[in-house]
C-alpha cells in the first residue's frame, strides 16, 4: 500500500476490516533504545497505517491587566523524529497527529507544510488539551476548535498540491461516551463539513456505545467512517489513569475481573475482554479497529495475533486453539523478533519447531 493510498476513503470500502496502531514519541533518556526497538516490533506486524501522536509545548504569557495568557510554541517536535523513523524504515502509511489549541494559523501552516514535505498524507486533526489546570479560554490562539484545524489542513494541502485534486486524508475525534450526545454530533457533523473524512474514537468500554454514536451521526448526515479505538484491557492501572484524563469510568465487573487476578491469568482475562469488544464492535459494522498501544508490544502482538489468525476479523468467535499456537509461537521465537507469523502480516501460526525468518527493519 502506498502511503496516499487510504483503506477509509469515500468509496472505497475495504475488503476486510482494517488494524491500526497508535504509537507515541519516546521519552528522552535511557529507555529510549528500548521504546524504539517496541516501535519497530509494533511496524513489523504490517498494520494498515499508524497514527504518532503529538504532544505541543506550552509557555505562559503575562498578558498585562493582571491576566494570563498560555499559547503553544513553535519548535522541533519529538513526534517528527517518529515519523521521520516510520516513514525510512517502513512501509506502513503514517498518520500525524495535530493539535491546535493555543496556536497562531501561521504555526499551523508551517507545521503542515514540513510534515507534507516529509512524506505524511495522513492527518488526525485534534483541538488538543490546555495545559493541567489551565481552561481552553485561557489559551491564547487563532485555532480554537478542531474544524478550525481541519480548513487549514485542506487550505494548506490545496495550495501545496495546486491541481484541485484530494491527497490527504484528514481524521478527526469522536465521543461515544459523552454527557452531551447531541453536541458530540454536532460537532463531529461540523468537522466534516470542514472537510474531514475519517473519525477515531476515544476511549469506551461498551459496544452499544459506540453503535449508539454511528446510528446518532448517520441520522445527522454524517457519512464518513467512524473507526473505533481500542485499548488493551490488560492493565488495570492504566485504565484508572485514563479514567481520571477522560472521565470514562472503567466497568465494574472488568475492574473485578482484573483486580483479582494476577500473572498469566490477569493477561488471559484482559485479552478476553478485549477480543470480545473487538467482535462485538466488528459485528456491530465498525470498518476497523484502531489499538491504542502505548508503546507496550505484548498486549496489541496479542490482540493482532488472535484478530488475524483466530478470524476475528472475518466474524469468527475467539478461537481458544489460535491462543495455543500463538503462546507456542512466541516460546519458539526469535529473542525480541517476535513470531514469524506476526511479521508481514497474514502468514498462518507455527506447526513445527523451525525457528522463524523473516526481514525485520531497525
Amino acid at each position: 500500500m502506498t502511503h496516499s493510498a487510504d483503506p477509509h476513503s469515500a468509496g472505497r470500502a475495504p475488503a476486510r476490516p482494517t488494524v491500526s496502531l497508535e504509537l507515541f514519541p519516546p521519552r528522552p533518556g535511557r529507555a529510549a533504545p528500548a521504546t524504539w526497538s517496541r516501535i519497530d516490533s509494533l511496524l513489523a506486524t504490517a498494520p494498515d497505517f499508524v497514527s504518532v501522536t503529538y504532544r505541543p509545548t506550552f509557555v505562559t504569557d503575562a498578558a498585562g491587566q493582571g491576566a494570563v495568557g498560555v499559547r503553544v510554541v513553535n519548535e522541533p517536535n519529538p513526534a517528527e523524529q517518529v515519523v521521520e523513523h516510520v516513514l525510512g524504515t517502513s512501509t506502513v502509511p503514517l498518520m500525524a497527529h495535530l493539535t491546535c489549541i493555543g496556536y497562531r494559523r501561521s504555526d499551523v501552516v508551517e507545521i503542515v507544510t514540513h510534515f507534507l514535505g516529509m512524506g505524511v498524507r495522513r492527518f488526525l486533526a485534534l483541538r488538543g488539551d490546555p495545559p493541567a489546570g489551565t481552561a481552553p479560554d485561557q489559551v491564547a490562539g487563532e485555532l480554537p476548535h478542531a474544524d478550525d484545524l481541519v480548513r487549514v489542513i485542506r487550505e494548506v494541502e490545496a495550495e501545496y498540491f495546486g491541481d484541485g485534486r484530494r491527497h490527504v486524508t484528514v481524521a478527526v475525534a469522536a465521543y461515544p461516551v459523552t454527557t452531551d450526545h447531541a453536541q458530540a454530533i454536532e460537532v463531529l457533523a461540523a468537522k466534516q463539513a470542514a472537510g474531514a473524512d475519517l473519525a477515531i474514537t476515544q476511549v469506551f468500554y461498551d459496544a452499544e456505545d459506540y453503535a449508539a454514536l454511528c446510528r446518532a451521526a448517520s441520522y445527522a448526515g454524517v457519512t464518513m467512517p467512524v473507526l473505533p479505538g481500542l485499548i488493551p484491557l490488560t492493565d488495570l492501572g492504566r485504565l484508572t489513569r485514563l479514567e481520571s484524563l477522560t472521565g470514562v469510568p472503567v466497568p465494574s465487573g472488568l475492574r473485578a475481573a482484573l483486580s483479582s487476578a494476577r500473572g498469566a491469568e490477569l493477561v488471559g482475562r484482559g485479552l478476553d475482554a478485549t477480543l470480545g469488544l473487538a467482535t462485538d464492535l466488528l459485528e456491530a459494522g465498525a470498518p476497523g479497529l484502531h489499538l491504542y498501544t502505548f508503546n507496550r508490544t505484548r498486549p496489541a502482538l496479542d490482540i493482532i495475533s488472535h484478530l488475524r489468525l483466530g478470524g476475528i476479523l472475518s466474524g469468527s468467535a475467539p478461537d481458544p486453539r489460535v491462543r495455543e499456537a500463538i503462546e507456542r509461537g512466541y516460546l519458539q521465537a526469535t529473542p525480541g523478533r517476535g513470531p514469524s507469523f506476526l511479521r508481514g502480516g497474514h502468514r498462518r501460526p507455527p506447526t513445527g519447531g523451525t525457528s522463524p525468518s523473516g526481514h525485520h527493519h531497525h
